[in-house]
């Protein structure tokens, strides 16, 4: 369109397609892209809409009415004759119970699909209400200063497109009562709203999470291991497995297509291990992701001491679980990576703390794949 907003020949559109493309989720690069344009031209009026879809009616959540298979008939004493076959008349007890196992099974597939749904709809309503604080936060800062009584006039959209490139990432800090993120760029020291960046949140956020919750996915689907217990070729197993949900909501076949296709493993470890090395791969060739993880991770230097980094500042771990993990001697992101899924469970436990063999899996994982970053 003739009238939207260009900088330096490239439309709003095409700048959040540029975000989209780099695998960001709408939603995050919806905000992104607002919150820049408003740090770089200033008040103006502004219209908002949700990018995250939230229906109030999901049909894939709605159950089909459920017809009861089971249905028991009186008997009478001195008179019915307690069998295990099926006759005419009479269904047996063989029969009767698996009707009623048909029906437990029926009600428990209905339950893990409503928490499915649930889970997937925590989701939505998180990256709604992110959507919503962004925006509470930009009127409050058009209300802040009041002492501007005019619209800030200009000839021309400055290029700032350097920006795009994020530059060195510098750090979090406060700015009048605001979290700010401070970037190096080729422009110049840039101070931008502390959203969410591919860098920035790289140890606390979703991303680097894929090895981690297919870890956790076959430590808890006995099934899973029971079917793959040498060689696993990744056809065979999305074939099986591929549309089961995960930790985070997604599938099994979204955390893996950073495999290749026709791919094949001599076990699920060496899958998982594949997952986090191919993960860290991508994050590598990110601009501004390695100074991100650095400074989340209290790293001095350069990214290949992420396996010396203190397991305190892994957020993605909980603070007590950290605390316990480090009074039983396992001190770094690396010493964490090595540990098994079991051994972890045995320190929580003595120390008190509640967890899952699931939260251990994704744990070692994640820290797994971190020490891949160098």
């Amino acid at each position: 369109m003739a009238n939207q907003i260009n900088f330096d020949g490239l439309t709003v559109d095409q700048l959040y397609e540029t975000f989209t493309e780099k695998e960001i989720h709408p939603s995050d690069a919806a905000v992104l892209v607002s919150s820049w344009i408003y740090e770089n031209i200033g008040r103006t009026r502004r219209v908002f809409n949700f990018v995250e879809s939230f229906p109030s009616v999901e049909p894939g959540c709605q159950p089909a009415p459920f017809n009861r298979t089971f249905h028991h008939a009186d008997w009478v004493d001195g008179e019915d004759v307690v069998q295990a076959g099926q006759t005419t008349g009479e269904l047996g007890f063989n029969e009767r119970f698996h009707r009623i196992e048909a029906d437990i099974d029926e009600l428990a597939a209905r339950i893990a699909k409503s928490f499915t749904c649930m889970a997937a709809m925590r989701l939505s309503l998180r990256r709604l209400l992110d959507e919503i604080r962004a925006e509470i936060n930009r009127l409050h800062e058009t209300t802040y200063d009041t002492r501007v009584s005019a619209p800030v006039n200009f000839d021309r959209i400055p290029n700032y497109m350097g920006v795009l490139d994020f530059g060195q990432y510098m750090g979090t800090t406060r700015f009048l009562d605001k979290n700010v993120s401070v970037w190096q760029t080729k422009n110049g020291t840039l101070v931008l709203p502390a959203v969410e960046t591919m860098g920035v949140d790289v140890v606390i956020g979703p991303k680097l999470k894929n090895a981690a919750y297919f870890h956790r996915f076959v430590i808890e689907t006995p099934e899973v291991r029971e079917r793959f217990k040498e060689q696993v070729p990744l056809e065979e197993l999305l074939e099986l497995f591929g549309d089961v949900q995960v930790a985070d909501g997604r599938t099994v076949r979204d955390v893996l297509k950073v495999l290749p296709a026709k791919s094949s493993y001599a076990n699920l470890a060496t899958m998982i291990s594949e997952v986090g090395e191919r993960e860290a791969a991508i994050v590598r060739t990110t601009m501004g992701a390695h100074s991100a993880i650095s400074a989340a991770l209290g790293i001095e230097g350069e990214l290949e001491t992420v396996t010396d980094a203190d397991v305190a500042k892994l957020n993605a771990v909980p603070s007590r679980a950290r605390t316990a993990l480090t009074k039983a001697g396992i001190n770094t992101v690396g010493e964490l990576a090595k540990a098994e899924p079991d051994t972890i469970m045995r320190i929580l436990d003595e120390q008190g703390v509640r967890a899952e063999i699931g939260d251990a899996a994704e744990w070692t994982a994640f820290a797994n794949t971190l020490t891949n970053l160098r």
